[in-house]
């Protein structure tokens, strides 16, 4: 799953943290599985736990998923990522848009 897959790549590039972030996430409810349909839920615990850490998490995740999809993307560290989130879902399923970089991955909404 796409979503899965990038934000796991983007904890990796970030070091030790990757296993702190998935038992924390685990604690609060959400396991790995969860995380494509529970991404906005994500962003929202590690926001109260990690500040700005998580956004640069949650920021780094949108713009690969937006590369993903062959989708420009023109956000700001700064813009509303839930709203990109949803505009994102929304296109891949509207246009029923497919992986271009990793075309085995299947994205889970």
């Amino acid at each position: 799953m796409s979503v899965s897959y990038w934000f796991d790549q983007v904890l990796q590039g970030m070091g030790p943290i990757r296993d702190w972030v998935y038992d924390f996430l685990e604690k609060k409810g959400i396991s790995r599985e969860d995380i494509p349909t529970r991404f906005e839920d994500v962003v929202k615990i590690l926001l109260e736990r990690l500040g700005t850490s998580a956004r640069v998490i949650a920021y780094r995740t949108m713009v690969e998923l937006y590369k993903e999809f062959s989708l420009s993307a023109d956000f700001d560290y700064d813009d509303s990522l839930p709203e990109k989130f949803v505009f994102l879902r929304e296109r891949v399923l509207a246009d029923r848009l497919h992986p271009t970089r990793t075309p085995s991955l299947k994205l889970a909404f």
